[in-house]
């Protein structure tokens, strides 16, 4: 998958410092993060687990260090103690002025183990709305990450939130969003070419932008779906499809008769999804949690209405955008209805809904300002201070 980054602004004018980045760097978030600071002329690392595959597509400027991932232990804390200590010797090579942690689970205990400061934890939903709940170990392990970090980040109130209850610093935290390139994902012309490739000529279309897995809930889509207008085509994307879902739910399509009705398309670069909104008449996105959808940010951007699941994370944005938009978690019937409602909006109020959606992301979560922010914060603890807020 290619990576487009959304261009920094140029190599940062004063001082340049060193970032290792801790995460999954298949991921198109943390992707996106490396590329940004390493054009703005920062020395940035990768610190990759020895058991995953990296994909393509990184620049030559991005160094890449390996330490030893759990795979392979027959006992699990042991696998998590020495992965922990292998982290701690591969941020040592790395030799960072500031080390980026993405996810809390694991890496964040990884983070910890390395005994490095300063430390920025970004927190992104489950790793801390779920993982610590689940167990007696996970709490104790997300407690010790979140207490010696130098700052947490979250993208939403709801999420930073749920940080210091299980142990950030409230002076330590930030409500920060990972931002959207606004250039990329702008209003735009219908992409006929797209279209017609896909075989939706004529058709209204619903897009689901989420990867196809348990979480995110497509079952509920593709049952509304069956309840809407024939002229109605749902479209999802194989990126990073779980393989027994996608088949659970092309059954599902076949028992529906909604075979002539769905779409899932080739896994496409990063750089063509904004076509994929503007194709759309509504996008949909119905998980049982969240914790501040990137997607929801790239569809507002497009200026897309969009039928949500009724989360904190998502009311934080939507409430005062499109509250018509919010469906109860699992609601065939409420989502259907949602749907129907977006796509037979008035073209008026169509127009407003859009205006509303980008002016928040103008405001909230445009990549330049968020990233700068970030910059920002990066250089004041490689300096020893502490963030401002």
């Amino acid at each position: 998958m290619a990576d487009h980054t959304g261009g920094p602004a140029g190599p940062h004018p004063g001082r340049s410092i060193a970032i290792s980045f801790l995460g999954d760097p298949n991921s198109v978030h943390v992707r996106r993060f490396a590329t940004y600071f390493a054009a703005r002329g920062h020395r940035v690392t990768l610190l990759v687990p020895n058991d995953l595959e990296l994909r393509a597509g990184f620049s030559a400027d991005i160094a890449i260090v390996r330490f030893r991932g759990q795979s392979g232990w027959r006992v699990p804390q042991l696998g998590l103690l020495a992965t922990g200590w292998s982290a701690r010797r591969a941020v040592a090579r790395s030799r960072p002025d500031v080390l980026q942690v993405h996810y809390l689970t694991v890496n964040g205990f990884r983070a910890w183990s390395s005994g490095f400061h300063p430390c920025v934890v970004t927190v992104w939903g489950n790793d801390v709305l779920i993982d610590p709940r689940r167990s007696r170990r996970a709490r104790i392990l997300a407690r010790l990450s979140l207490r010696s970090a130098d700052l947490v980040t979250g993208l939403t109130k709801h999420l930073v939130d749920a940080a210091i209850e299980f142990g950030a610093k409230p002076e330590r935290t930030r409500v920060l969003h990972f931002g959207v390139d606004t250039a990329l994902f702008s209003p735009g012309p219908d992409p006929t070419g797209l279209r017609a490739r896909l075989g939706l000529t004529g058709r209204r279309v619903l897009f689901s932008p989420r990867i196809i897995d348990r979480l995110y809930r497509h079952e509920v889509i593709i049952e509304a779906l069956a309840a809407l207008p024939q002229d109605v085509t749902l479209v999802m994307t194989r990126y990073f499809a779980n393989a027994e879902v996608q088949a659970e739910l092309e059954r599902l399509i076949a028992d529906l008769g909604l075979t002539e009705r769905v779409v899932i398309a080739p896994e496409t670069p990063y750089s063509d999804r904004p076509d994929f909104y503007r194709l759309a008449d509504a996008v949909v996105s119905v998980p049982e949690t969240d914790g501040g959808p990137v997607s929801l940010i790239e569809a507002l951007a497009v200026g897309r209405p969009i039928v949500c699941s009724d989360l904190p994370p998502v009311r934080e944005w939507l409430e005062e955008i499109d509250p018509a938009g919010l469906v109860p978690v699992g609601d065939v019937a409420a989502t259907a209805a949602a749907i129907r409602t977006a796509l037979d909006t008035e073209p008026a109020e169509r127009a407003e809904i859009s205006r509303l959606g980008r002016e928040a992301v103008l405001q909230r979560a445009d990549q330049s300002r968020t990233m700068a922010e970030l910059e920002r914060l990066y250089l004041e603890l490689a300096a020893g201070g502490s963030p401002n807020r």
